[in-house]
């Protein structure tokens, strides 16, 4: 089957990826859409063939963030760190105590842990300044599993966007789906409670909350994080048209 690159995908037709999807079509606040091509969202990249590898270099894919732990990197390396057609960044977007959250060996809410994940990580500040200074062209962003770290930062970017909470949750919940084949207890590391591979819209639901109601929005918050206006500007810009994006 002829895959067109040139179209816009919702959910990317990967062979290798059944969770690498579009931030673009979203109704924002501006009265416009999110654009298509700019930012994917994605689960683990490292078996990517290379019909898979040539439809992303087509589709315009120039950076790639790598949301990922040093130790899940030797283990599944991102096949596109290589590929001279892209740049590869990593930025571990972890806590201290928890890289990949669901082998955490504390029984915790979900919520509580992206909670946990906005307060702690040590990398907010340069995932926010490269996709503000990056290249032309697509970005895509990716975890181990792509629903945990990649949606945290997935609600972040679309918030900045305008888009309504509730799009933003179902755009959340969507991961469940598409990594279903990761759905069974049998298939589960040992002590892994099957609830950790859910997408439920009550853990997002949670850390969107948690930040309107400390920071007032998403904007705030990167604000009190350190991330700079200039940087949160540019970064809308490259979600809606620049004549459409404001100050919130």
């Amino acid at each position: 089957m002829i895959k067109n690159p040139a179209l816009n995908w919702v959910r990317l037709p990967l062979e290798s990826i059944d969770n690498c999807r579009e931030l673009g079509g979203y109704n924002t606040a501006y009265g416009q859409q999110t654009k298509w091509h700019e930012l994917l969202r994605s689960s683990d990249m490292s078996k990517l063939t290379e019909e898979d590898i040539m439809f992303l270099k087509e589709y315009g894919v120039k950076t790639v963030i790598d949301l990922r732990g040093e130790d899940e990197i030797q283990e599944k390396p991102n096949v596109l760190a290589k590929e001279a057609f892209c740049h590869y960044y990593n930025f571990p977007f972890i806590t201290e105590q928890v890289s990949n959250i669901i082998y955490s060996s504390e029984k915790r809410f979900m919520g509580d842990f992206y909670i946990e994940l906005l307060e702690e990580n040590k990398v907010l500040q340069d995932i926010f300044h490269l996709i503000a200074h990056a290249e032309e062209g697509t970005i895509i962003f990716h975890c181990a599993g792509g629903k945990d770290r990649t949606g945290i930062l997935a609600m972040m970017l679309l918030s900045l966007a305008g888009v309504e909470k509730k799009d933003i949750i179902s755009n959340y919940e969507v991961s469940y789906t598409n990594l279903k084949t990761m759905h069974t207890e049998e298939d589960l590391p040992e002590g892994i409670p099957v609830d950790y591979m859910y997408s439920k819209g009550e853990y997002m639901e949670k850390a969107y909350e948690y930040l309107t109601a400390t920071y007032e929005s998403v904007e705030q918050y990167l604000l009190a994080k350190g991330v700079e206006q200039e940087v949160i500007t540019l970064v809308k810009n490259r979600l809606v048209d620049q004549d459409s994006v404001v100050t919130v």
